[in-house]
């Protein structure tokens, strides 16, 4: 274990310095690392960090954990079991002020992610919202596991090494109806079960 937050910490110095999108760069206060167990059964990766995470002096995903946690209750009472992190590691920024992160930004930030699942070697990864979820997929999988068009929410896509499973995202999941925010929390706890949480 001591190897993997060595691993880590040290990725975290990588990406703290990092230039490659020159106009986030320029703006961010702070490269926002991923946080968690070092060998997480379960990562949740979201799209960017969102500003509390870049103010805090913490990692990424507090935000996340606990807005899904309404809906899927096991992230808090085994939140010390996860490892939660972002796609882009930086609050993304242009003239405007806080944006949706670039298809290339999310690609020059993509080893990072990728270096994160192979320390951490989750066996499930919770992608948060359809953008991560299909940027996760067209990376980790050679052939497209979905056809176009395809819903991807709950839905198991079997990597040789773990699997990703799509989530809505907590305002996705808050502006739905009552009926559909029960319907979506009971197969969340089903999966929180299969997950071993």
């Amino acid at each position: 274990m001591e190897d993997a937050l060595e691993q880590l910490a040290a990725l975290a110095r990588k990406e703290s310095g990092c230039t490659r999108c020159a106009e986030i760069a320029a703006r961010r206060l702070r490269a926002v690392p991923g946080a968690g167990h070092p060998h997480a059964g379960v990562m949740i990766v979201a799209l960017a960090p969102s500003e509390a995470d870049e103010a805090s002096d913490g990692g990424a995903g507090a935000d996340i954990v606990e807005g899904l946690a309404a809906f899927m209750p096991a992230l808090a009472a085994h939140r010390d079991q996860l490892y939660v992190t972002t796609l882009v590691k930086c609050v993304p920024r242009g003239e405007k002020g806080v944006r949706a992160p670039t298809p290339q930004e999310q690609d020059d930030c993509f080893d990072y992610l990728s270096r994160e699942i192979s320390i951490t070697t989750p066996h499930y990864i919770l992608a948060v919202g359809e953008e991560t979820a299909r940027h996760l997929l067209r990376k980790l999988f050679r052939d497209r596991p979905y056809a176009p068009g395809d819903a991807l929410e709950l839905r198991v896509f079997d990597n040789p090494a773990f699997k990703i499973v799509p989530v809505a995202t907590p305002e996705e999941l808050k502006a739905r109806d009552p009926r559909e925010q029960k319907s979506y929390a009971d197969r969340l706890r089903q999966l929180a079960q299969v997950m071993g949480l």
